[in-house]
């Protein structure tokens, strides 16, 4: 006596859905419980007659099933939307002063979660072992760090770093410029209250300033899980880097201002 397994549509599709590409499964079948047709959604980056393949493929190997290769009909369409980055967050700071020449080198580290890994960057910037000068050096590594997050020549830099006092709180105030390819400059403005700690402030106040235009930027690629970006303070290529963006920011400051009620921001344009 035979015995007959029954297979759902369910089934199929689940299985189908596990093939590389298929984003999308769908299976219809006759009063019978034959199949008749097959539809499948996938991306661009495969052959769709190697997507027909691996469908007869798998439904012969999983359940005996042959299924004519005409019945299976591929769809392709542009990848799925990636998933939306998110917010880069505070995640160390590291300053080493050398006592003999007052000099101070200040690692400012940001993490951005996105699925199920994390990407590091790592900014660093030298500065006079003065609180006010590590202050701006903490602001100048914040802006570095983010800087290896978007495509350049897109920048940031730091324009001031402001200690207050707001009624019986203190908080730290950053102000951050921003030079796009179309050599326009943007100042944006950033504050923390003083929670724990004024230089942990000034980092999550120079982040304050960034993170709402950094959603419109263009982003560098993401990095693989467990890697690290650092940008390369204290080289060759490191200082010219530096160099090129405070350069920039000199010139856009010599350009008369022209004030766009719509995005609420001041962009200035070469003459």
């Amino acid at each position: 006596m035979s015995t007959r397994k029954t297979v759902s549509v369910k089934d199929v599709e689940a299985l189908l859905m596990c093939l590389p590409g298929v984003q999308k499964a769908r299976v219809v079948v006759n009063d019978w419980g034959a199949i008749e047709e097959i539809h499948i959604l996938t991306g661009l980056n495969r052959n769709p007659k190697q997507i027909v393949r691996d469908v007869q493929s798998a439904l012969k190997a999983q359940w005996d099933i042959t299924v004519d290769r005409r019945k299976v009909s591929v769809a392709q369409v542009q990848a799925a939307v990636p998933e939306s980055l998110g917010r880069l967050r505070y995640a160390g700071l590291e300053i080493k002063t050398d006592t003999r020449s007052g000099k101070s080198e200040i690692s400012v580290t940001l993490e951005r979660a996105q699925g199920d890994q994390t990407s590091v960057y790592v900014g660093k910037a030298q500065a006079d072992a003065t609180e006010s000068s590590t202050l701006f050096g903490i602001a100048k590594a914040t802006c570095l760090a983010v800087n290896l997050t978007i495509e350049p020549p897109n920048a940031f830099f730091v324009d001031d770093v402001s200690v207050v006092k707001i009624g019986l709180k203190e908080a730290v105030a950053v102000l951050v410029g921003l030079v796009t390819p179309k050599h326009n400059h943007e100042e944006l403005l950033g504050a923390a209250l003083v929670r724990r700690e004024v230089r942990e402030a000034c980092v999550r106040a120079t982040l304050d300033a960034m993170n709402r235009r950094l959603e419109v930027l263009p982003q560098r690629g993401s990095l693989g899980k467990g890697e690290k970006r650092e940008h390369p303070i204290g080289t060759e290529e490191g200082e010219e880097l530096r160099e090129d963006v405070e350069n920039e920011a000199q010139d856009m400051s010599a350009v008369p201002a022209e004030t766009h009620v719509e995005s609420g921001s001041q962009t200035l344009k070469p003459q």
